[in-house]
């Protein structure tokens, strides 16, 4: 009876085996080819899509995305102003004041595809351009080295308050060329620190998504402070103000060129003409180094202020002639005086009195005709007209004109140094020379006659009233704005 279950048993599970191979034949692909029902594809392509070409672009070039000229608008002072704190804002293209109080800056943003250590220079000069853009970069090449140069007695020299150079060192070092990491900001001219007074810089680390994985992005701003007589620049009437945009990090403009990532918008004459240029070492494509700039200007207004005018004294007798000058024995307490001016362009100035009225009865006079004046570059002696006769009313002491009406007819040449013009350049009668405290008769470097102490005179005639007679003089100084 137990063998016959064993037999049972395994029947069934052979059974089970059986179907369950017939099943698996009957599913498969390869059962229907056996059996002629079908035939195979050939398996003759593959498809990868998991890897990639890249192809990575760097610019040999620093890449300038953006720039602009601000003026701080909302502090004034001789420190710089702490850039964080203050408001500033773009007048790239506009007149600007010149007050010795008002602080510039420049602003830049930079990309360097080599990692910043391979910026080496940031060059900012700034020059007037007298009326053309024949040049780019302020050199004007004349043989004692060019325009932007403050040697007063280099030829065609036009002095400090027409042109000045900052740069900035970077000092990051590299593999090759190690530096200190302390990046540099200096002034090379004018070194005096009279019509440019450096500021502070700001170096702000950014990123460049459009850069590769070595690509370092810099903003970096360079404040600047013109003096008094920095040089007075119209424009042509209109100012082209070419737009500049930094769109997902794609700089644009009418001035911008993306195959050299420079900017391009010197098109206004008689303006300030602006350069700035970043220089690298070429540390990824050596034996050559690579630049790229920004020319664009700005303007200036006119600046005209007399700042001191000394109180001549003369004292005589009736009868003769008696001036400032200390030839007198009645003079001796008495000196010519000196005029302190400032002018940021061609100028003049001129001078007038009326009758003189004595101190104690206004009715007894003296004649302006009786007073004589001298100085500044007028060498000779001259003396105003009466009120009948209109050929003298105004007496210049610098440039020339109608006596009668003051109208200008010729200018002094601006002067190219100090923040003012002292009518003391001559050491004459006995006086010291005066200058600005930056300069002396050697190095001032004016393209005028030099300049001498105003003397007054009186032809005091024979049976005056004794007494001091006064009148106010009116000196009138003006800056060429045409």
């Amino acid at each position: 009876m137990g063998n016959n279950r064993r037999m049972t048993l395994s029947a069934l599970v052979a059974l089970m085996l059986f179907l369950t191979l017939f099943v698996n034949l009957f599913a498969s692909p390869s059962f229907f080819s056996f059996i002629g029902m079908s035939s195979a594809d050939d398996n003759d392509s593959s498809w990868d899509n998991t890897t990639s070409l890249n192809v990575t672009i760097e610019h040999p070039e620093p890449r300038i995305l953006w720039y602009d000229f601000q003026r701080c608008i909302n502090y004034t002072g001789v420190t710089p102003p702490p850039a964080d704190y203050y408001e500033w804002r773009s007048v790239r293209n506009q007149q600007i004041d010149v007050d010795n109080e008002t602080w510039y800056r420049f602003v830049i943003n930079i990309s360097s595809d080599q990692g910043w250590d391979n910026i080496e220079w940031i060059n900012i000069s700034a020059w007037h351009d007298n009326g053309t853009d024949s040049d780019n970069n302020g050199s004007l090449n004349d043989p004692y080295g060019g325009y932007n140069r403050s040697i007063p007695q280099a030829s065609n020299n036009l002095g400090a308050n027409r042109n000045f150079f900052l740069y900035y060192e970077n000092r990051t070092g590299s593999d090759t060329e190690p530096g200190d990491g302390n990046p540099f900001f200096n002034i090379t001219y004018p070194i005096n620190n009279s019509e440019i007074t450096k500021g502070d810089f700001t170096e702000d680390f950014s990123t460049d998504p459009l850069g590769v994985a070595a690509t370092q992005n810099h903003n970096l701003t360079f404040e600047f402070k013109p003096g008094y007589q920095f040089r007075y620049a119209a424009g042509d009437g209109s100012w082209d103000n070419d737009t500049i945009t930094l769109d997902d990090w794609s700089p644009s403009g009418p001035g911008y060129s993306s195959t050299t990532s420079c900017w391009e918008s010197f098109d206004d004459i008689w303006s300030w003409n602006f350069n700035i240029t970043v220089e690298n070492s070429g540390e990824n494509w050596p034996n050559r180094r690579y630049k790229s700039w920004v020319n664009d200007e700005f303007g200036v207004y006119s600046y005209t202020e007399i700042v001191s005018a000394g109180w001549p004294v003369i004292q005589g007798r009736p009868g003769a002639t008696f001036s400032t000058n200390s030839s007198s024995w009645f003079n001796s307490n008495s000196e010519n005086i000196s005029i302190r001016t400032r002018s940021n362009g061609n100028y003049s100035m001129k001078v007038n009195i009326t009758d003189l009225r004595h101190h104690y009865n206004p009715a007894i006079t003296l004649s302006n005709y009786t007073v004589y004046v001298r100085g500044g570059t007028r060498t000779k002696q001259i003396n105003f007209s009466g009120p009948g006769d209109a050929n003298r009313q105004f007496i210049f002491l610098y440039g020339s004109g109608a006596m009668n009406d003051g109208s200008v007819t010729s200018w002094e040449t601006h002067e190219p140094n100090g923040t003012w013009k002292e009518t003391g350049e001559a050491a004459d009668d006995g006086l010291d020379a005066t200058y600005h405290s930056h300069y002396d008769s050697n190095s001032y470097g004016s393209h005028n006659s030099q300049s001498h102490y105003i003397e007054y005179a009186c032809a005091i005639p024979a049976g005056t009233q004794s007494g001091t007679y006064r009148r106010n003089l009116y000196y009138q100084l003006r800056t060429q704005t045409n």
